[in-house]
């Protein structure tokens, strides 16, 4: 009883501090998007640029102020600068009227890496300036942040984990694709998320262990096509044994609420108990049963239910398939994961039916897809290292052989509601000696959840949009010191209303990198762009550039 009462007072505490740290996040975030939007057109002052840098910093410095204070061991900040040119035929992306540009990219940024006995953060961010050689009045600023911060802020039992993006987001499935974040265009803005997200875990009746957590979310943008949004989500879970050593149980709640700043608020509350029963230690197979209450898809709420059956299945350590399927208020939904790793190659399958609130590249902190493919099979091959000695040997590998760190092969787009969307993603990932391949095939299938009122989307005159895309990467190591890389990949959105729209691009990247000192590194690409359908253009481009680490 003393235990619940202290977690429930711990949490409301958290809480409201999360909540207080969310709201100078996306204050700080509204404030940056004014004077940036100021900047460009020439109207910003001293102390405009000071509030400019306060606001972009500030993520920064309060995952840094979190982290202080539990003494990290071990710090790395590293500064970076970048130069990049670019020549393009087609600075525009247009159909009719391809115009010739020289583009300059000058980068500025920063990298923190630092970890101790109770907290982490990996920040990575870059202010890059766009220079026009002949279409100056194009001239444009743009950031880019991925970071994630995590606290054990009381010893194991309360952590807080806190993270944030700023990326290029394409507001529509049938406009331009461009290339390049140096091509012009008016389908992409700068969008950034925020969150913040304290939980507890501990175990009690020697048993039962229990998990809670809250997060606090916000979304951003700099286009008034689309909608900024807040979230706030609970998510709960207590597990156990039985006195029968194969079964296992589980009670889950979790309740969304999300918060459109034009548009009606949406919530969704799912409770359930899960029964697994293990019949050998390779298969594990689970019923699912529970209740919940949504207005997704009407303007009050309406109750449901939630059942469905799981699946674990763990023939060896190098294969394993995880799967659940539940009967949910829009049908059948489910999740399912596989992967088979072999000495120096991996397969990985994922599939999903489930309600989302925005694309995967907001709010995504990982590393990347690929970082993750030969971080499995480095660690697989060495079962002996550290995870920062593997964490290097991935991160070097990459730049040997030119390959980028995400495979995304489908951008996704901005959605000004809550949509059903059905997900697949097929991986093939080879490791050789100087040689590296990565295919990966996408296809993500959307319906819009409810009407919106405020602002138009892809979904006012689309019911479905099937975005499909692949994408392959060879990435071969020339010397101790270069490598060449060839990128080939095709996008494609279809809509399936009478009339609707279809647009495929394709593109081909030939990359040549080159160590120039140990911390000095050129690169030249050149690429090919042909773009059908609503927006039809094609582009030609070759980049060079620099960057220094210091």
């Amino acid at each position: 009883m003393v235990t619940g009462m202290a977690m429930v007072t711990g949490m409301a505490m958290v809480r409201q501090m999360a909540l207080e740290r969310l709201r100078c996040a996306r204050g700080a975030g509204r404030r940056w998007m004014r004077v940036a939007s100021d900047a460009r057109s020439g109207g910003v002052g001293r102390g405009d640029r000071r509030r400019l840098e306060v606001s972009v910093s500030w993520f920064g410095c309060a995952l840094m102020c979190l982290a202080i204070p539990a003494h990290a061991e071990k710090w790395q900040i590293t500064p970076v600068i970048a130069v990049n040119e670019t020549l393009t035929n087609n600075v525009f992306l247009s159909s009719t009227d391809p115009t010739s540009d020289l583009v300059t990219a000058v980068t500025p940024g920063i990298s923190i890496d630092g970890k101790g006995a109770r907290a982490s953060l990996r920040l990575n961010y870059g202010l890059t300036q766009y220079l026009y050689a002949h279409e100056s009045a194009s001239n444009n600023r743009q950031n880019a942040l991925t970071a994630t911060g995590t606290l054990e802020a009381l010893e194991d039992w309360l952590f807080i984990d806190a993270t944030g993006t700023i990326s290029q987001q394409y507001l529509s499935a049938f406009g331009k694709v461009a290339p390049s974040t140096a091509n012009v265009d008016n389908n992409r803005t700068e969008t950034s998320n925020y969150s913040i997200s304290p939980y507890v875990k501990g175990r009690f009746l020697t048993s039962t262990e229990y998990f809670l957590r809250y997060t606090a979310s916000t979304t951003s943008s700099k286009s008034n096509l689309a909608s900024d949004f807040t979230t706030n989500q609970w998510v709960g879970r207590i597990n156990g044994l039985t006195r029968f050593s194969a079964v296992t149980w589980s009670l889950d709640a979790s309740k969304v609420n999300t918060d459109y700043d034009v548009g009606r608020d949406r919530n969704d509350t799912r409770y359930g108990a899960t029964l697994a029963y293990r019949f050998n230690p390779q298969l594990q197979v689970s019923l699912i049963g529970g209740r919940e209450t949504t207005n997704l898809v009407s303007l009050q709420d309406e109750t449901h239910g939630d059942s469905g059956f799981g699946l674990l299945w763990t023939p060896s350590p190098r294969t394993k398939l995880e799967a659940t399927a539940t009967r949910r208020f829009f049908g059948n939904g489910y999740q399912v994961g596989f992967s088979h790793r072999m000495p120096r190659s991996l397969v990985t399958y994922t599939a999903s039916r489930n309600v989302s609130y925005q694309p995967q590249g907001v709010g995504n902190t990982g590393q990347g897809s690929n970082y993750d493919a030969y971080y499995s099979i480095i660690a697989a091959s060495n079962p002996g290292l550290s995870p920062d000695a593997i964490r290097a040997q991935v991160t070097q590998v990459l730049q040997d052989r030119g390959v980028p760190a995400d495979g995304s092969v489908v951008n996704g787009f901005l959605a000004n509601r809550p949509t059903l969307q059905e997900y697949q993603q097929i991986s093939l990932a080879l490791l050789g000696v100087r040689n590296t391949v990565t295919l990966t095939a996408t296809e993500n299938e959307q319906q819009p959840l409810g009407v919106v009122s405020g602002l138009t989307d892809d979904f006012s005159l689309n019911n479905r949009i099937r975005q499909r895309g692949f994408g392959v990467v060879w990435g071969h190591q020339l010397t101790g010191f270069s490598s060449l890389s060839l990128s080939l990949n095709q996008q494609q959105s279809v809509g399936f209303t009478a009339g609707s729209p279809d647009t495929k691009t394709q593109g081909a990247y030939l990359l040549l990198t080159s160590r120039v000192s140990p911390k000095t590194n050129a690169n030249m690409t050149v690429r090919r762009v042909i773009s059908d359908g609503v927006t039809s253009y094609s582009e030609s481009a070759l980049t060079g550039g620099l960057s220094h680490s210091f």
